[in-house]
C-alpha cells in the first residue's frame, strides 16, 4: 500500500511539473498569457435556439446579461417565440367566471391531453388583482377579452392588460369621454390586427337621453410605449354593446342594439379604425338573448348561432357571414346533447371558443359543480379530454368565458 501511494504521489507531481512547463512554453514568445477565445453565436442563430425554449426558462435567462434581457424583451423575439414550433410548449386552457359577489376566478391548465375525461385546473395568480382563487376588487369592472396570451380586464374605469405567462401587467390611461356617467355605461373590446401586428383596445361609452335617444362615444388605443386614447370621429349610428367581442384577422365583431332596439353585429376594422354595421338575417329572427344566441369564429369567419332548440331537438342553427358577398349562409348541426351523461340537470348554455368551429356547452345549476363540454362542429363529436369538465363552483353565465392559447413572452409597455 505504501508503494502504491508513493507511485500515485509521483504521478501527480509529474503532472504538475508538465503543466508548469507547458505554461512556460506558451508564455515564452512575448511573455504574455495566451487566452483561448470561444467564438460567439450570431444573434439570429441564438434567437432561433432560444425561441424553442419554454417561457419560464426565458424569463430566467433575462438575468444573463443586458443584451439577453433586451433581446428576449424585444417585440421581434416575442413574435418569433410565438411562431416557432416547440415540443416543450403546449396550449394552455383558461376559464374565468364571476360569482354573485362580483369576484372573479381565473383558472388554467397546461395540457389538454389528460388521460381522464375530467379536466383539472390550477388557479392562476395575477399580482395586484387578488389571491390564488379570486381576483378581488373587480367591483364595477369586467373581464374584457383574451387573445394571443394577453388578457384585458377593467376595474372601475381603469383598463389593464396582463400577460398571463409572465404575470406582467400594465394599466392604460383613463379615457376622457364627452359622455359622463358611471362605469356601467362603459364597454371595452380587445383585438389584434394581424396585418400591422398591433394590439388595440376599443372603449365605448353610451347613454340613454331623457328623450330615449342613444348616444355613444368611441375611442381606440394602440398598445405600446406612450399609448394614448384617440377619439374615433367617424359618423356611425349610436348603439349599445351587447356581447363580448371576438377578433378575426383584422376585424373585431360584437353584438349590439341600435337606438330603435334593432339587433345588429358591429364590425370594427382595426387597420382603418372604422365601424361597420352588419344586419342580421331577417329569416333567422335573431334577438340577442344569452339563453339562445351568441357569436363565434367558424372556420375564420364570423358566425351567429341559435341554440334555442338544442335541448329539445339536439340541433343548432348557425348563420355564417360571407364578407365578400355581405350575406349570411345557414348551416344546421346535430349535437347529441340528450345522449350525454349530465351530472345534474340545469340550464344549458352555449358559447364560442378560441378554436375555430368549436363551441363550449355548459350547464348552469344550483349544485356545487358545473359541467363543461367542448364540441367540434366539423368533426361532429365532443373533444376527448374536454368531456365532463368539472369545476368546483357554479359559473355565472354573462361573465363566464373559456379560451385556450399558447404562452406569450411579450413585454408590455403603455
Amino acid at each position: 500500500m505504501v508503494g502504491l501511494s508513493f507511485r500515485i504521489a509521483a504521478v501527480k507531481g509529474l503532472r504538475k511539473k508538465k503543466m508548469k512547463r507547458n505554461r512556460r512554453k506558451l508564455s515564452k514568445p512575448d511573455s504574455k498569457h495566451v487566452a483561448v477565445v470561444i467564438p460567439e453565436l450570431p444573434v439570429d442563430v441564438l434567437m432561433q435556439i432560444l425561441a424553442r425554449l419554454p417561457a419560464n426558462l426565458l424569463m430566467r435567462f433575462k438575468c444573463v446579461s443586458k443584451l439577453w434581457s433586451s433581446m428576449i424583451s424585444s417585440p421581434y423575439f416575442a413574435n418569433l417565440f410565438r411562431k416557432t414550433p416547440s415540443l416543450l410548449r403546449q396550449r394552455r386552457l383558461y376559464l374565468v367566471d364571476q360569482d354573485a359577489q362580483g369576484n372573479y376566478t381565473l383558472c388554467s391548465t397546461l395540457s389538454d391531453k389528460y388521460p381522464s375525461k375530467v379536466y383539472r385546473f390550477d388557479h392562476v395568480t395575477i399580482p395586484g388583482m387578488g389571491g390564488h382563487v379570486t381576483i378581488q376588487g373587480m367591483g364595477g369592472g369586467c373581464f374584457v377579452n383574451a387573445l394571443r396570451g394577453l388578457m384585458c380586464s377593467r376595474i372601475g374605469t381603469r383598463v389593464r392588460i396582463c400577460n398571463l405567462t409572465t404575470k406582467q401587467q400594465v394599466e392604460l390611461p383613463l379615457v376622457v369621454s364627452s359622455i359622463t356617467g358611471d362605469d356601467s355605461s362603459m364597454w371595452n373590446h380587445f383585438g389584434y390586427d394581424s396585418i400591422q401586428e398591433e394590439y388595440k383596445v376599443i372603449s365605448l361609452t353610451w347613454e340613454m337621453t331623457q328623450e330615449r335617444v342613444v348616444r355613444s362615444d368611441h375611442h381606440v388605443l394602440v398598445l405600446g410605449p406612450g399609448a394614448s386614447w384617440r377619439r374615433i370621429t367617424q359618423s356611425f349610428p349610436p348603439h349599445r354593446p351587447y356581447s363580448q367581442g371576438i377578433s378575426i384577422d383584422r376585424h373585431l365583431y360584437y353584438g349590439a342594439w341600435t337606438g330603435d332596439n334593432t339587433c345588429v353585429v358591429v364590425s370594427f376594422d382595426m387597420r382603418s379604425e372604422t365601424f361597420n354595421l352588419i344586419k342580421l338575417p331577417v329569416e333567422a329572427g335573431i334577438v340577442w338573448d344569452t339563453r339562445a344566441t351568441n357569436l363565434m369564429n367558424y372556420r375564420g369567419k364570423l358566425a351567429v348561432f341559435d341554440y334555442s332548440c338544442l335541448e329539445r331537438q339536439d340541433r343548432m342553427d348557425l348563420w355564417v357571414f360571407e364578407d365578400d358577398s355581405q350575406c349570411w349562409t345557414k348551416k344546421t348541426f346535430a349535437l347529441p346533447i340528450s345522449n350525454l351523461y349530465i351530472v345534474s340537470v340545469g340550464d344549458l348554455f352555449v358559447q364560442g371558443t378560441s378554436r375555430e368551429g368549436m363551441i363550449r356547452c355548459f350547464i348552469q345549476n344550483d349544485a356545487v359543480v358545473s359541467q363543461n363540454m367542448i364540441y367540434d362542429l366539423e368533426a361532429g363529436n365532443f373533444i376527448e379530454g374536454f368531456l365532463s369538465v368539472i369545476l368546483p363552483r357554479r359559473p355565472s353565465l354573462p361573465t363566464s368565458y373559456f379560451w385556450d392559447d399558447f404562452e406569450s413572452i411579450m413585454y408590455l409597455e403603455a
